[in-house]
């Protein structure tokens, strides 16, 4: 059983930073990724209820507004939780946009990196890349005389 859930967050963590992109009509530039399926097919969905369409065009509108952020997450919600088969569609698309499902959070100073060869450094921090082998560090080498 698919969980709505967690489809609502995992599209709407695709989707948002897409959002600006969408709102200035640059559909045809993510339409050439696996996100442009997303929306399409979210956008497709929301055009059958007139609430649901309101909530997409005011989000388009301003993109960065907290409130219309949750008005449409709470309208994906409806939506995929009264139709079995637009979650399992959207189902099978994220994993395509989304790549690897990463999540992490931070409390205090620090840094998080996700991805295979992220790197991230936190406050006050100094990066240090390579790799050691063989080593022995130098109480061992005091134990060892």
């Amino acid at each position: 059983m698919i969980e709505i859930s967690a489809l609502v967050t995992t599209a709407w963590t695709t989707l948002q930073p897409f959002l600006p992109v969408i709102a200035t009509k640059g559909v045809e530039e993510i339409g050439k990724r696996a996100v442009g399926e997303i929306w399409n097919l979210v956008k497709k969905k929301f055009d059958t209820k007139e609430a649901a369409h309101e909530a997409l065009e005011d989000l388009l509108k301003k993109p960065d507004s907290e409130a219309f952020q949750t008005v449409f997450k709470v309208q994906l919600e409806k939506m995929l939780t009264n139709d079995p088969k637009f979650a399992e569609e959207l189902s099978k698309l994220l994993p395509s946009a989304a790549g690897e499902a990463y999540n992490a959070t931070l409390t205090g100073d620090g840094a998080i990196a996700q991805r295979t060869g992220a790197k991230a450094v936190g406050a006050g921090g100094i990066m240090i890349g390579g790799n050691v082998s063989g080593s022995i560090n130098q109480a061992e080498k005091k134990n060892k005389k």
